[in-house]
């Protein structure tokens, strides 16, 4: 809605009380990355550093706003924009969300005060999101010389749909702003001096305003962190299956060589006639029992003659093992009687 109202102003200036986050739900960033430049105040340590390294070129109070001057007690809530100087919604948030605080004692001091370097300078718009604080705000900015063109104010109270606006602005109609639109969460006001601005405000967000969500907007994080949470499972699983491939890989090889080994071993070769032996022996069994006598087919390619020594001159038999060479005799007489006793 900013933007439609404030696109025709090059290089504008803005204020922007409880900046946050430069980047996430920023209401500043898309004009910082047209040019704008503005001052941003943020009194969460964690974020006004954020805001230090990503706009080094802008200017950060990392200071309390409320009525007056002194020290105040922020109830700091990490990582969200619930800080509060409220004690009671810090502790409703401890309750319903289960959100922790820790207590920091910052410096305070009124809008007046810490824009005094600004004063008569042009503000196109002041957006303020205190969480709780938004009236002591107000009281503490002088509107003679401090004259937004347009104010953004958080409206709800934090947590809830329920406004709380109507503590504090009788203020604003005492400075002559009128209301112009509510968005739900924040209620926009526009300075008497720039009411052709109230055109912007009459319709709400559509396709004609060329919207496009990023995803370091709050509305895209959870679907985006679901995705880097399924694409982290998928990877998680791949890589556990290639791992398994890989072993399985690795044994494949570790058989296929324990098997070249073991037939290239010399162990190996020499019972090669002992395992032939045993085939023969039993394929002849076999023929015995069907009481038929051994033919050639039978035997296969068994030799019916002695077989040929092994190089080195010594023979098959006596290179054979006792039972072996008994098994090899045996086999012999009975190739030469034809299978009689």
């Amino acid at each position: 809605m900013l933007w439609r109202a404030l696109k025709h102003i090059e290089k504008g200036c803005y204020v922007d009380v409880g900046a946050q986050h430069p980047i996430i739900d920023s209401v500043s960033k898309a004009f910082y990355e047209r040019g704008w430049r503005g001052i941003h105040i943020e009194p969460v340590p964690a974020y006004a550093q954020m805001l230090r390294q990503d706009r080094p070129d802008e200017t950060v109070l990392e200071i309390a706003l409320s009525d007056s001057e002194g020290i105040l007690e922020l109830n700091v809530i990490p990582e969200t924009g619930l800080s509060t100087a409220v004690a009671a919604y810090a502790q409703q948030h401890h309750a319903t969300r289960g959100f922790d605080h820790q207590c920091l004692q910052v410096t305070s001091t009124t809008l007046n005060a810490a824009l005094a370097p600004w004063a008569g300078k042009e503000i196109h718009w002041l957006k303020i999101d205190a969480e709780g604080l938004e009236g002591q705000i107000l009281k503490g900015w002088d509107s003679t010389t401090l004259r937004p063109w347009i104010i953004v104010i958080e409206a709800t109270i934090p947590g809830s749909s329920e406004t709380d606006h109507a503590a504090w602005e009788p203020l604003l109609d005492t400075a002559g702003y009128q209301f112009a639109y509510f968005d739900g969460l924040n209620r926009f006001y526009l300075a008497p001096e720039h009411t052709e601005l109230a055109a912007a405000f009459a319709a709400p967000p559509n396709v004609f305003d060329d919207i496009h969500l990023t995803a370091n907007s709050s509305l895209c994080l959870d679907v985006f962190n679901q995705g880097e949470a399924r694409t982290a499972q998928a990877e998680a699983r791949a890589a556990q299956a290639e791992a398994r491939a890989a072993q399985a890989e690795a044994r494949a090889a570790q058989a296929e060589a324990y098997i070249r080994n073991l037939i290239n071993s010399r162990s190996w070769r020499i019972t090669r006639p002992l395992r032939q032996s045993t085939a023969m022996a039993q394929r002849i069994k076999t023929v015995f029992r069907l009481g038929k006598q051994p033919s050639s087919k039978a035997l296969g390619n068994w030799p019916t003659s002695a077989p040929p020594p092994i190089s080195g001159g010594i023979s098959t038999a006596a290179r054979l093992s006792p039972r072996a060479a008994r098994l090899y005799a045996a086999l012999k007489q009975a190739i030469s009687t034809g299978g009689k006793p």
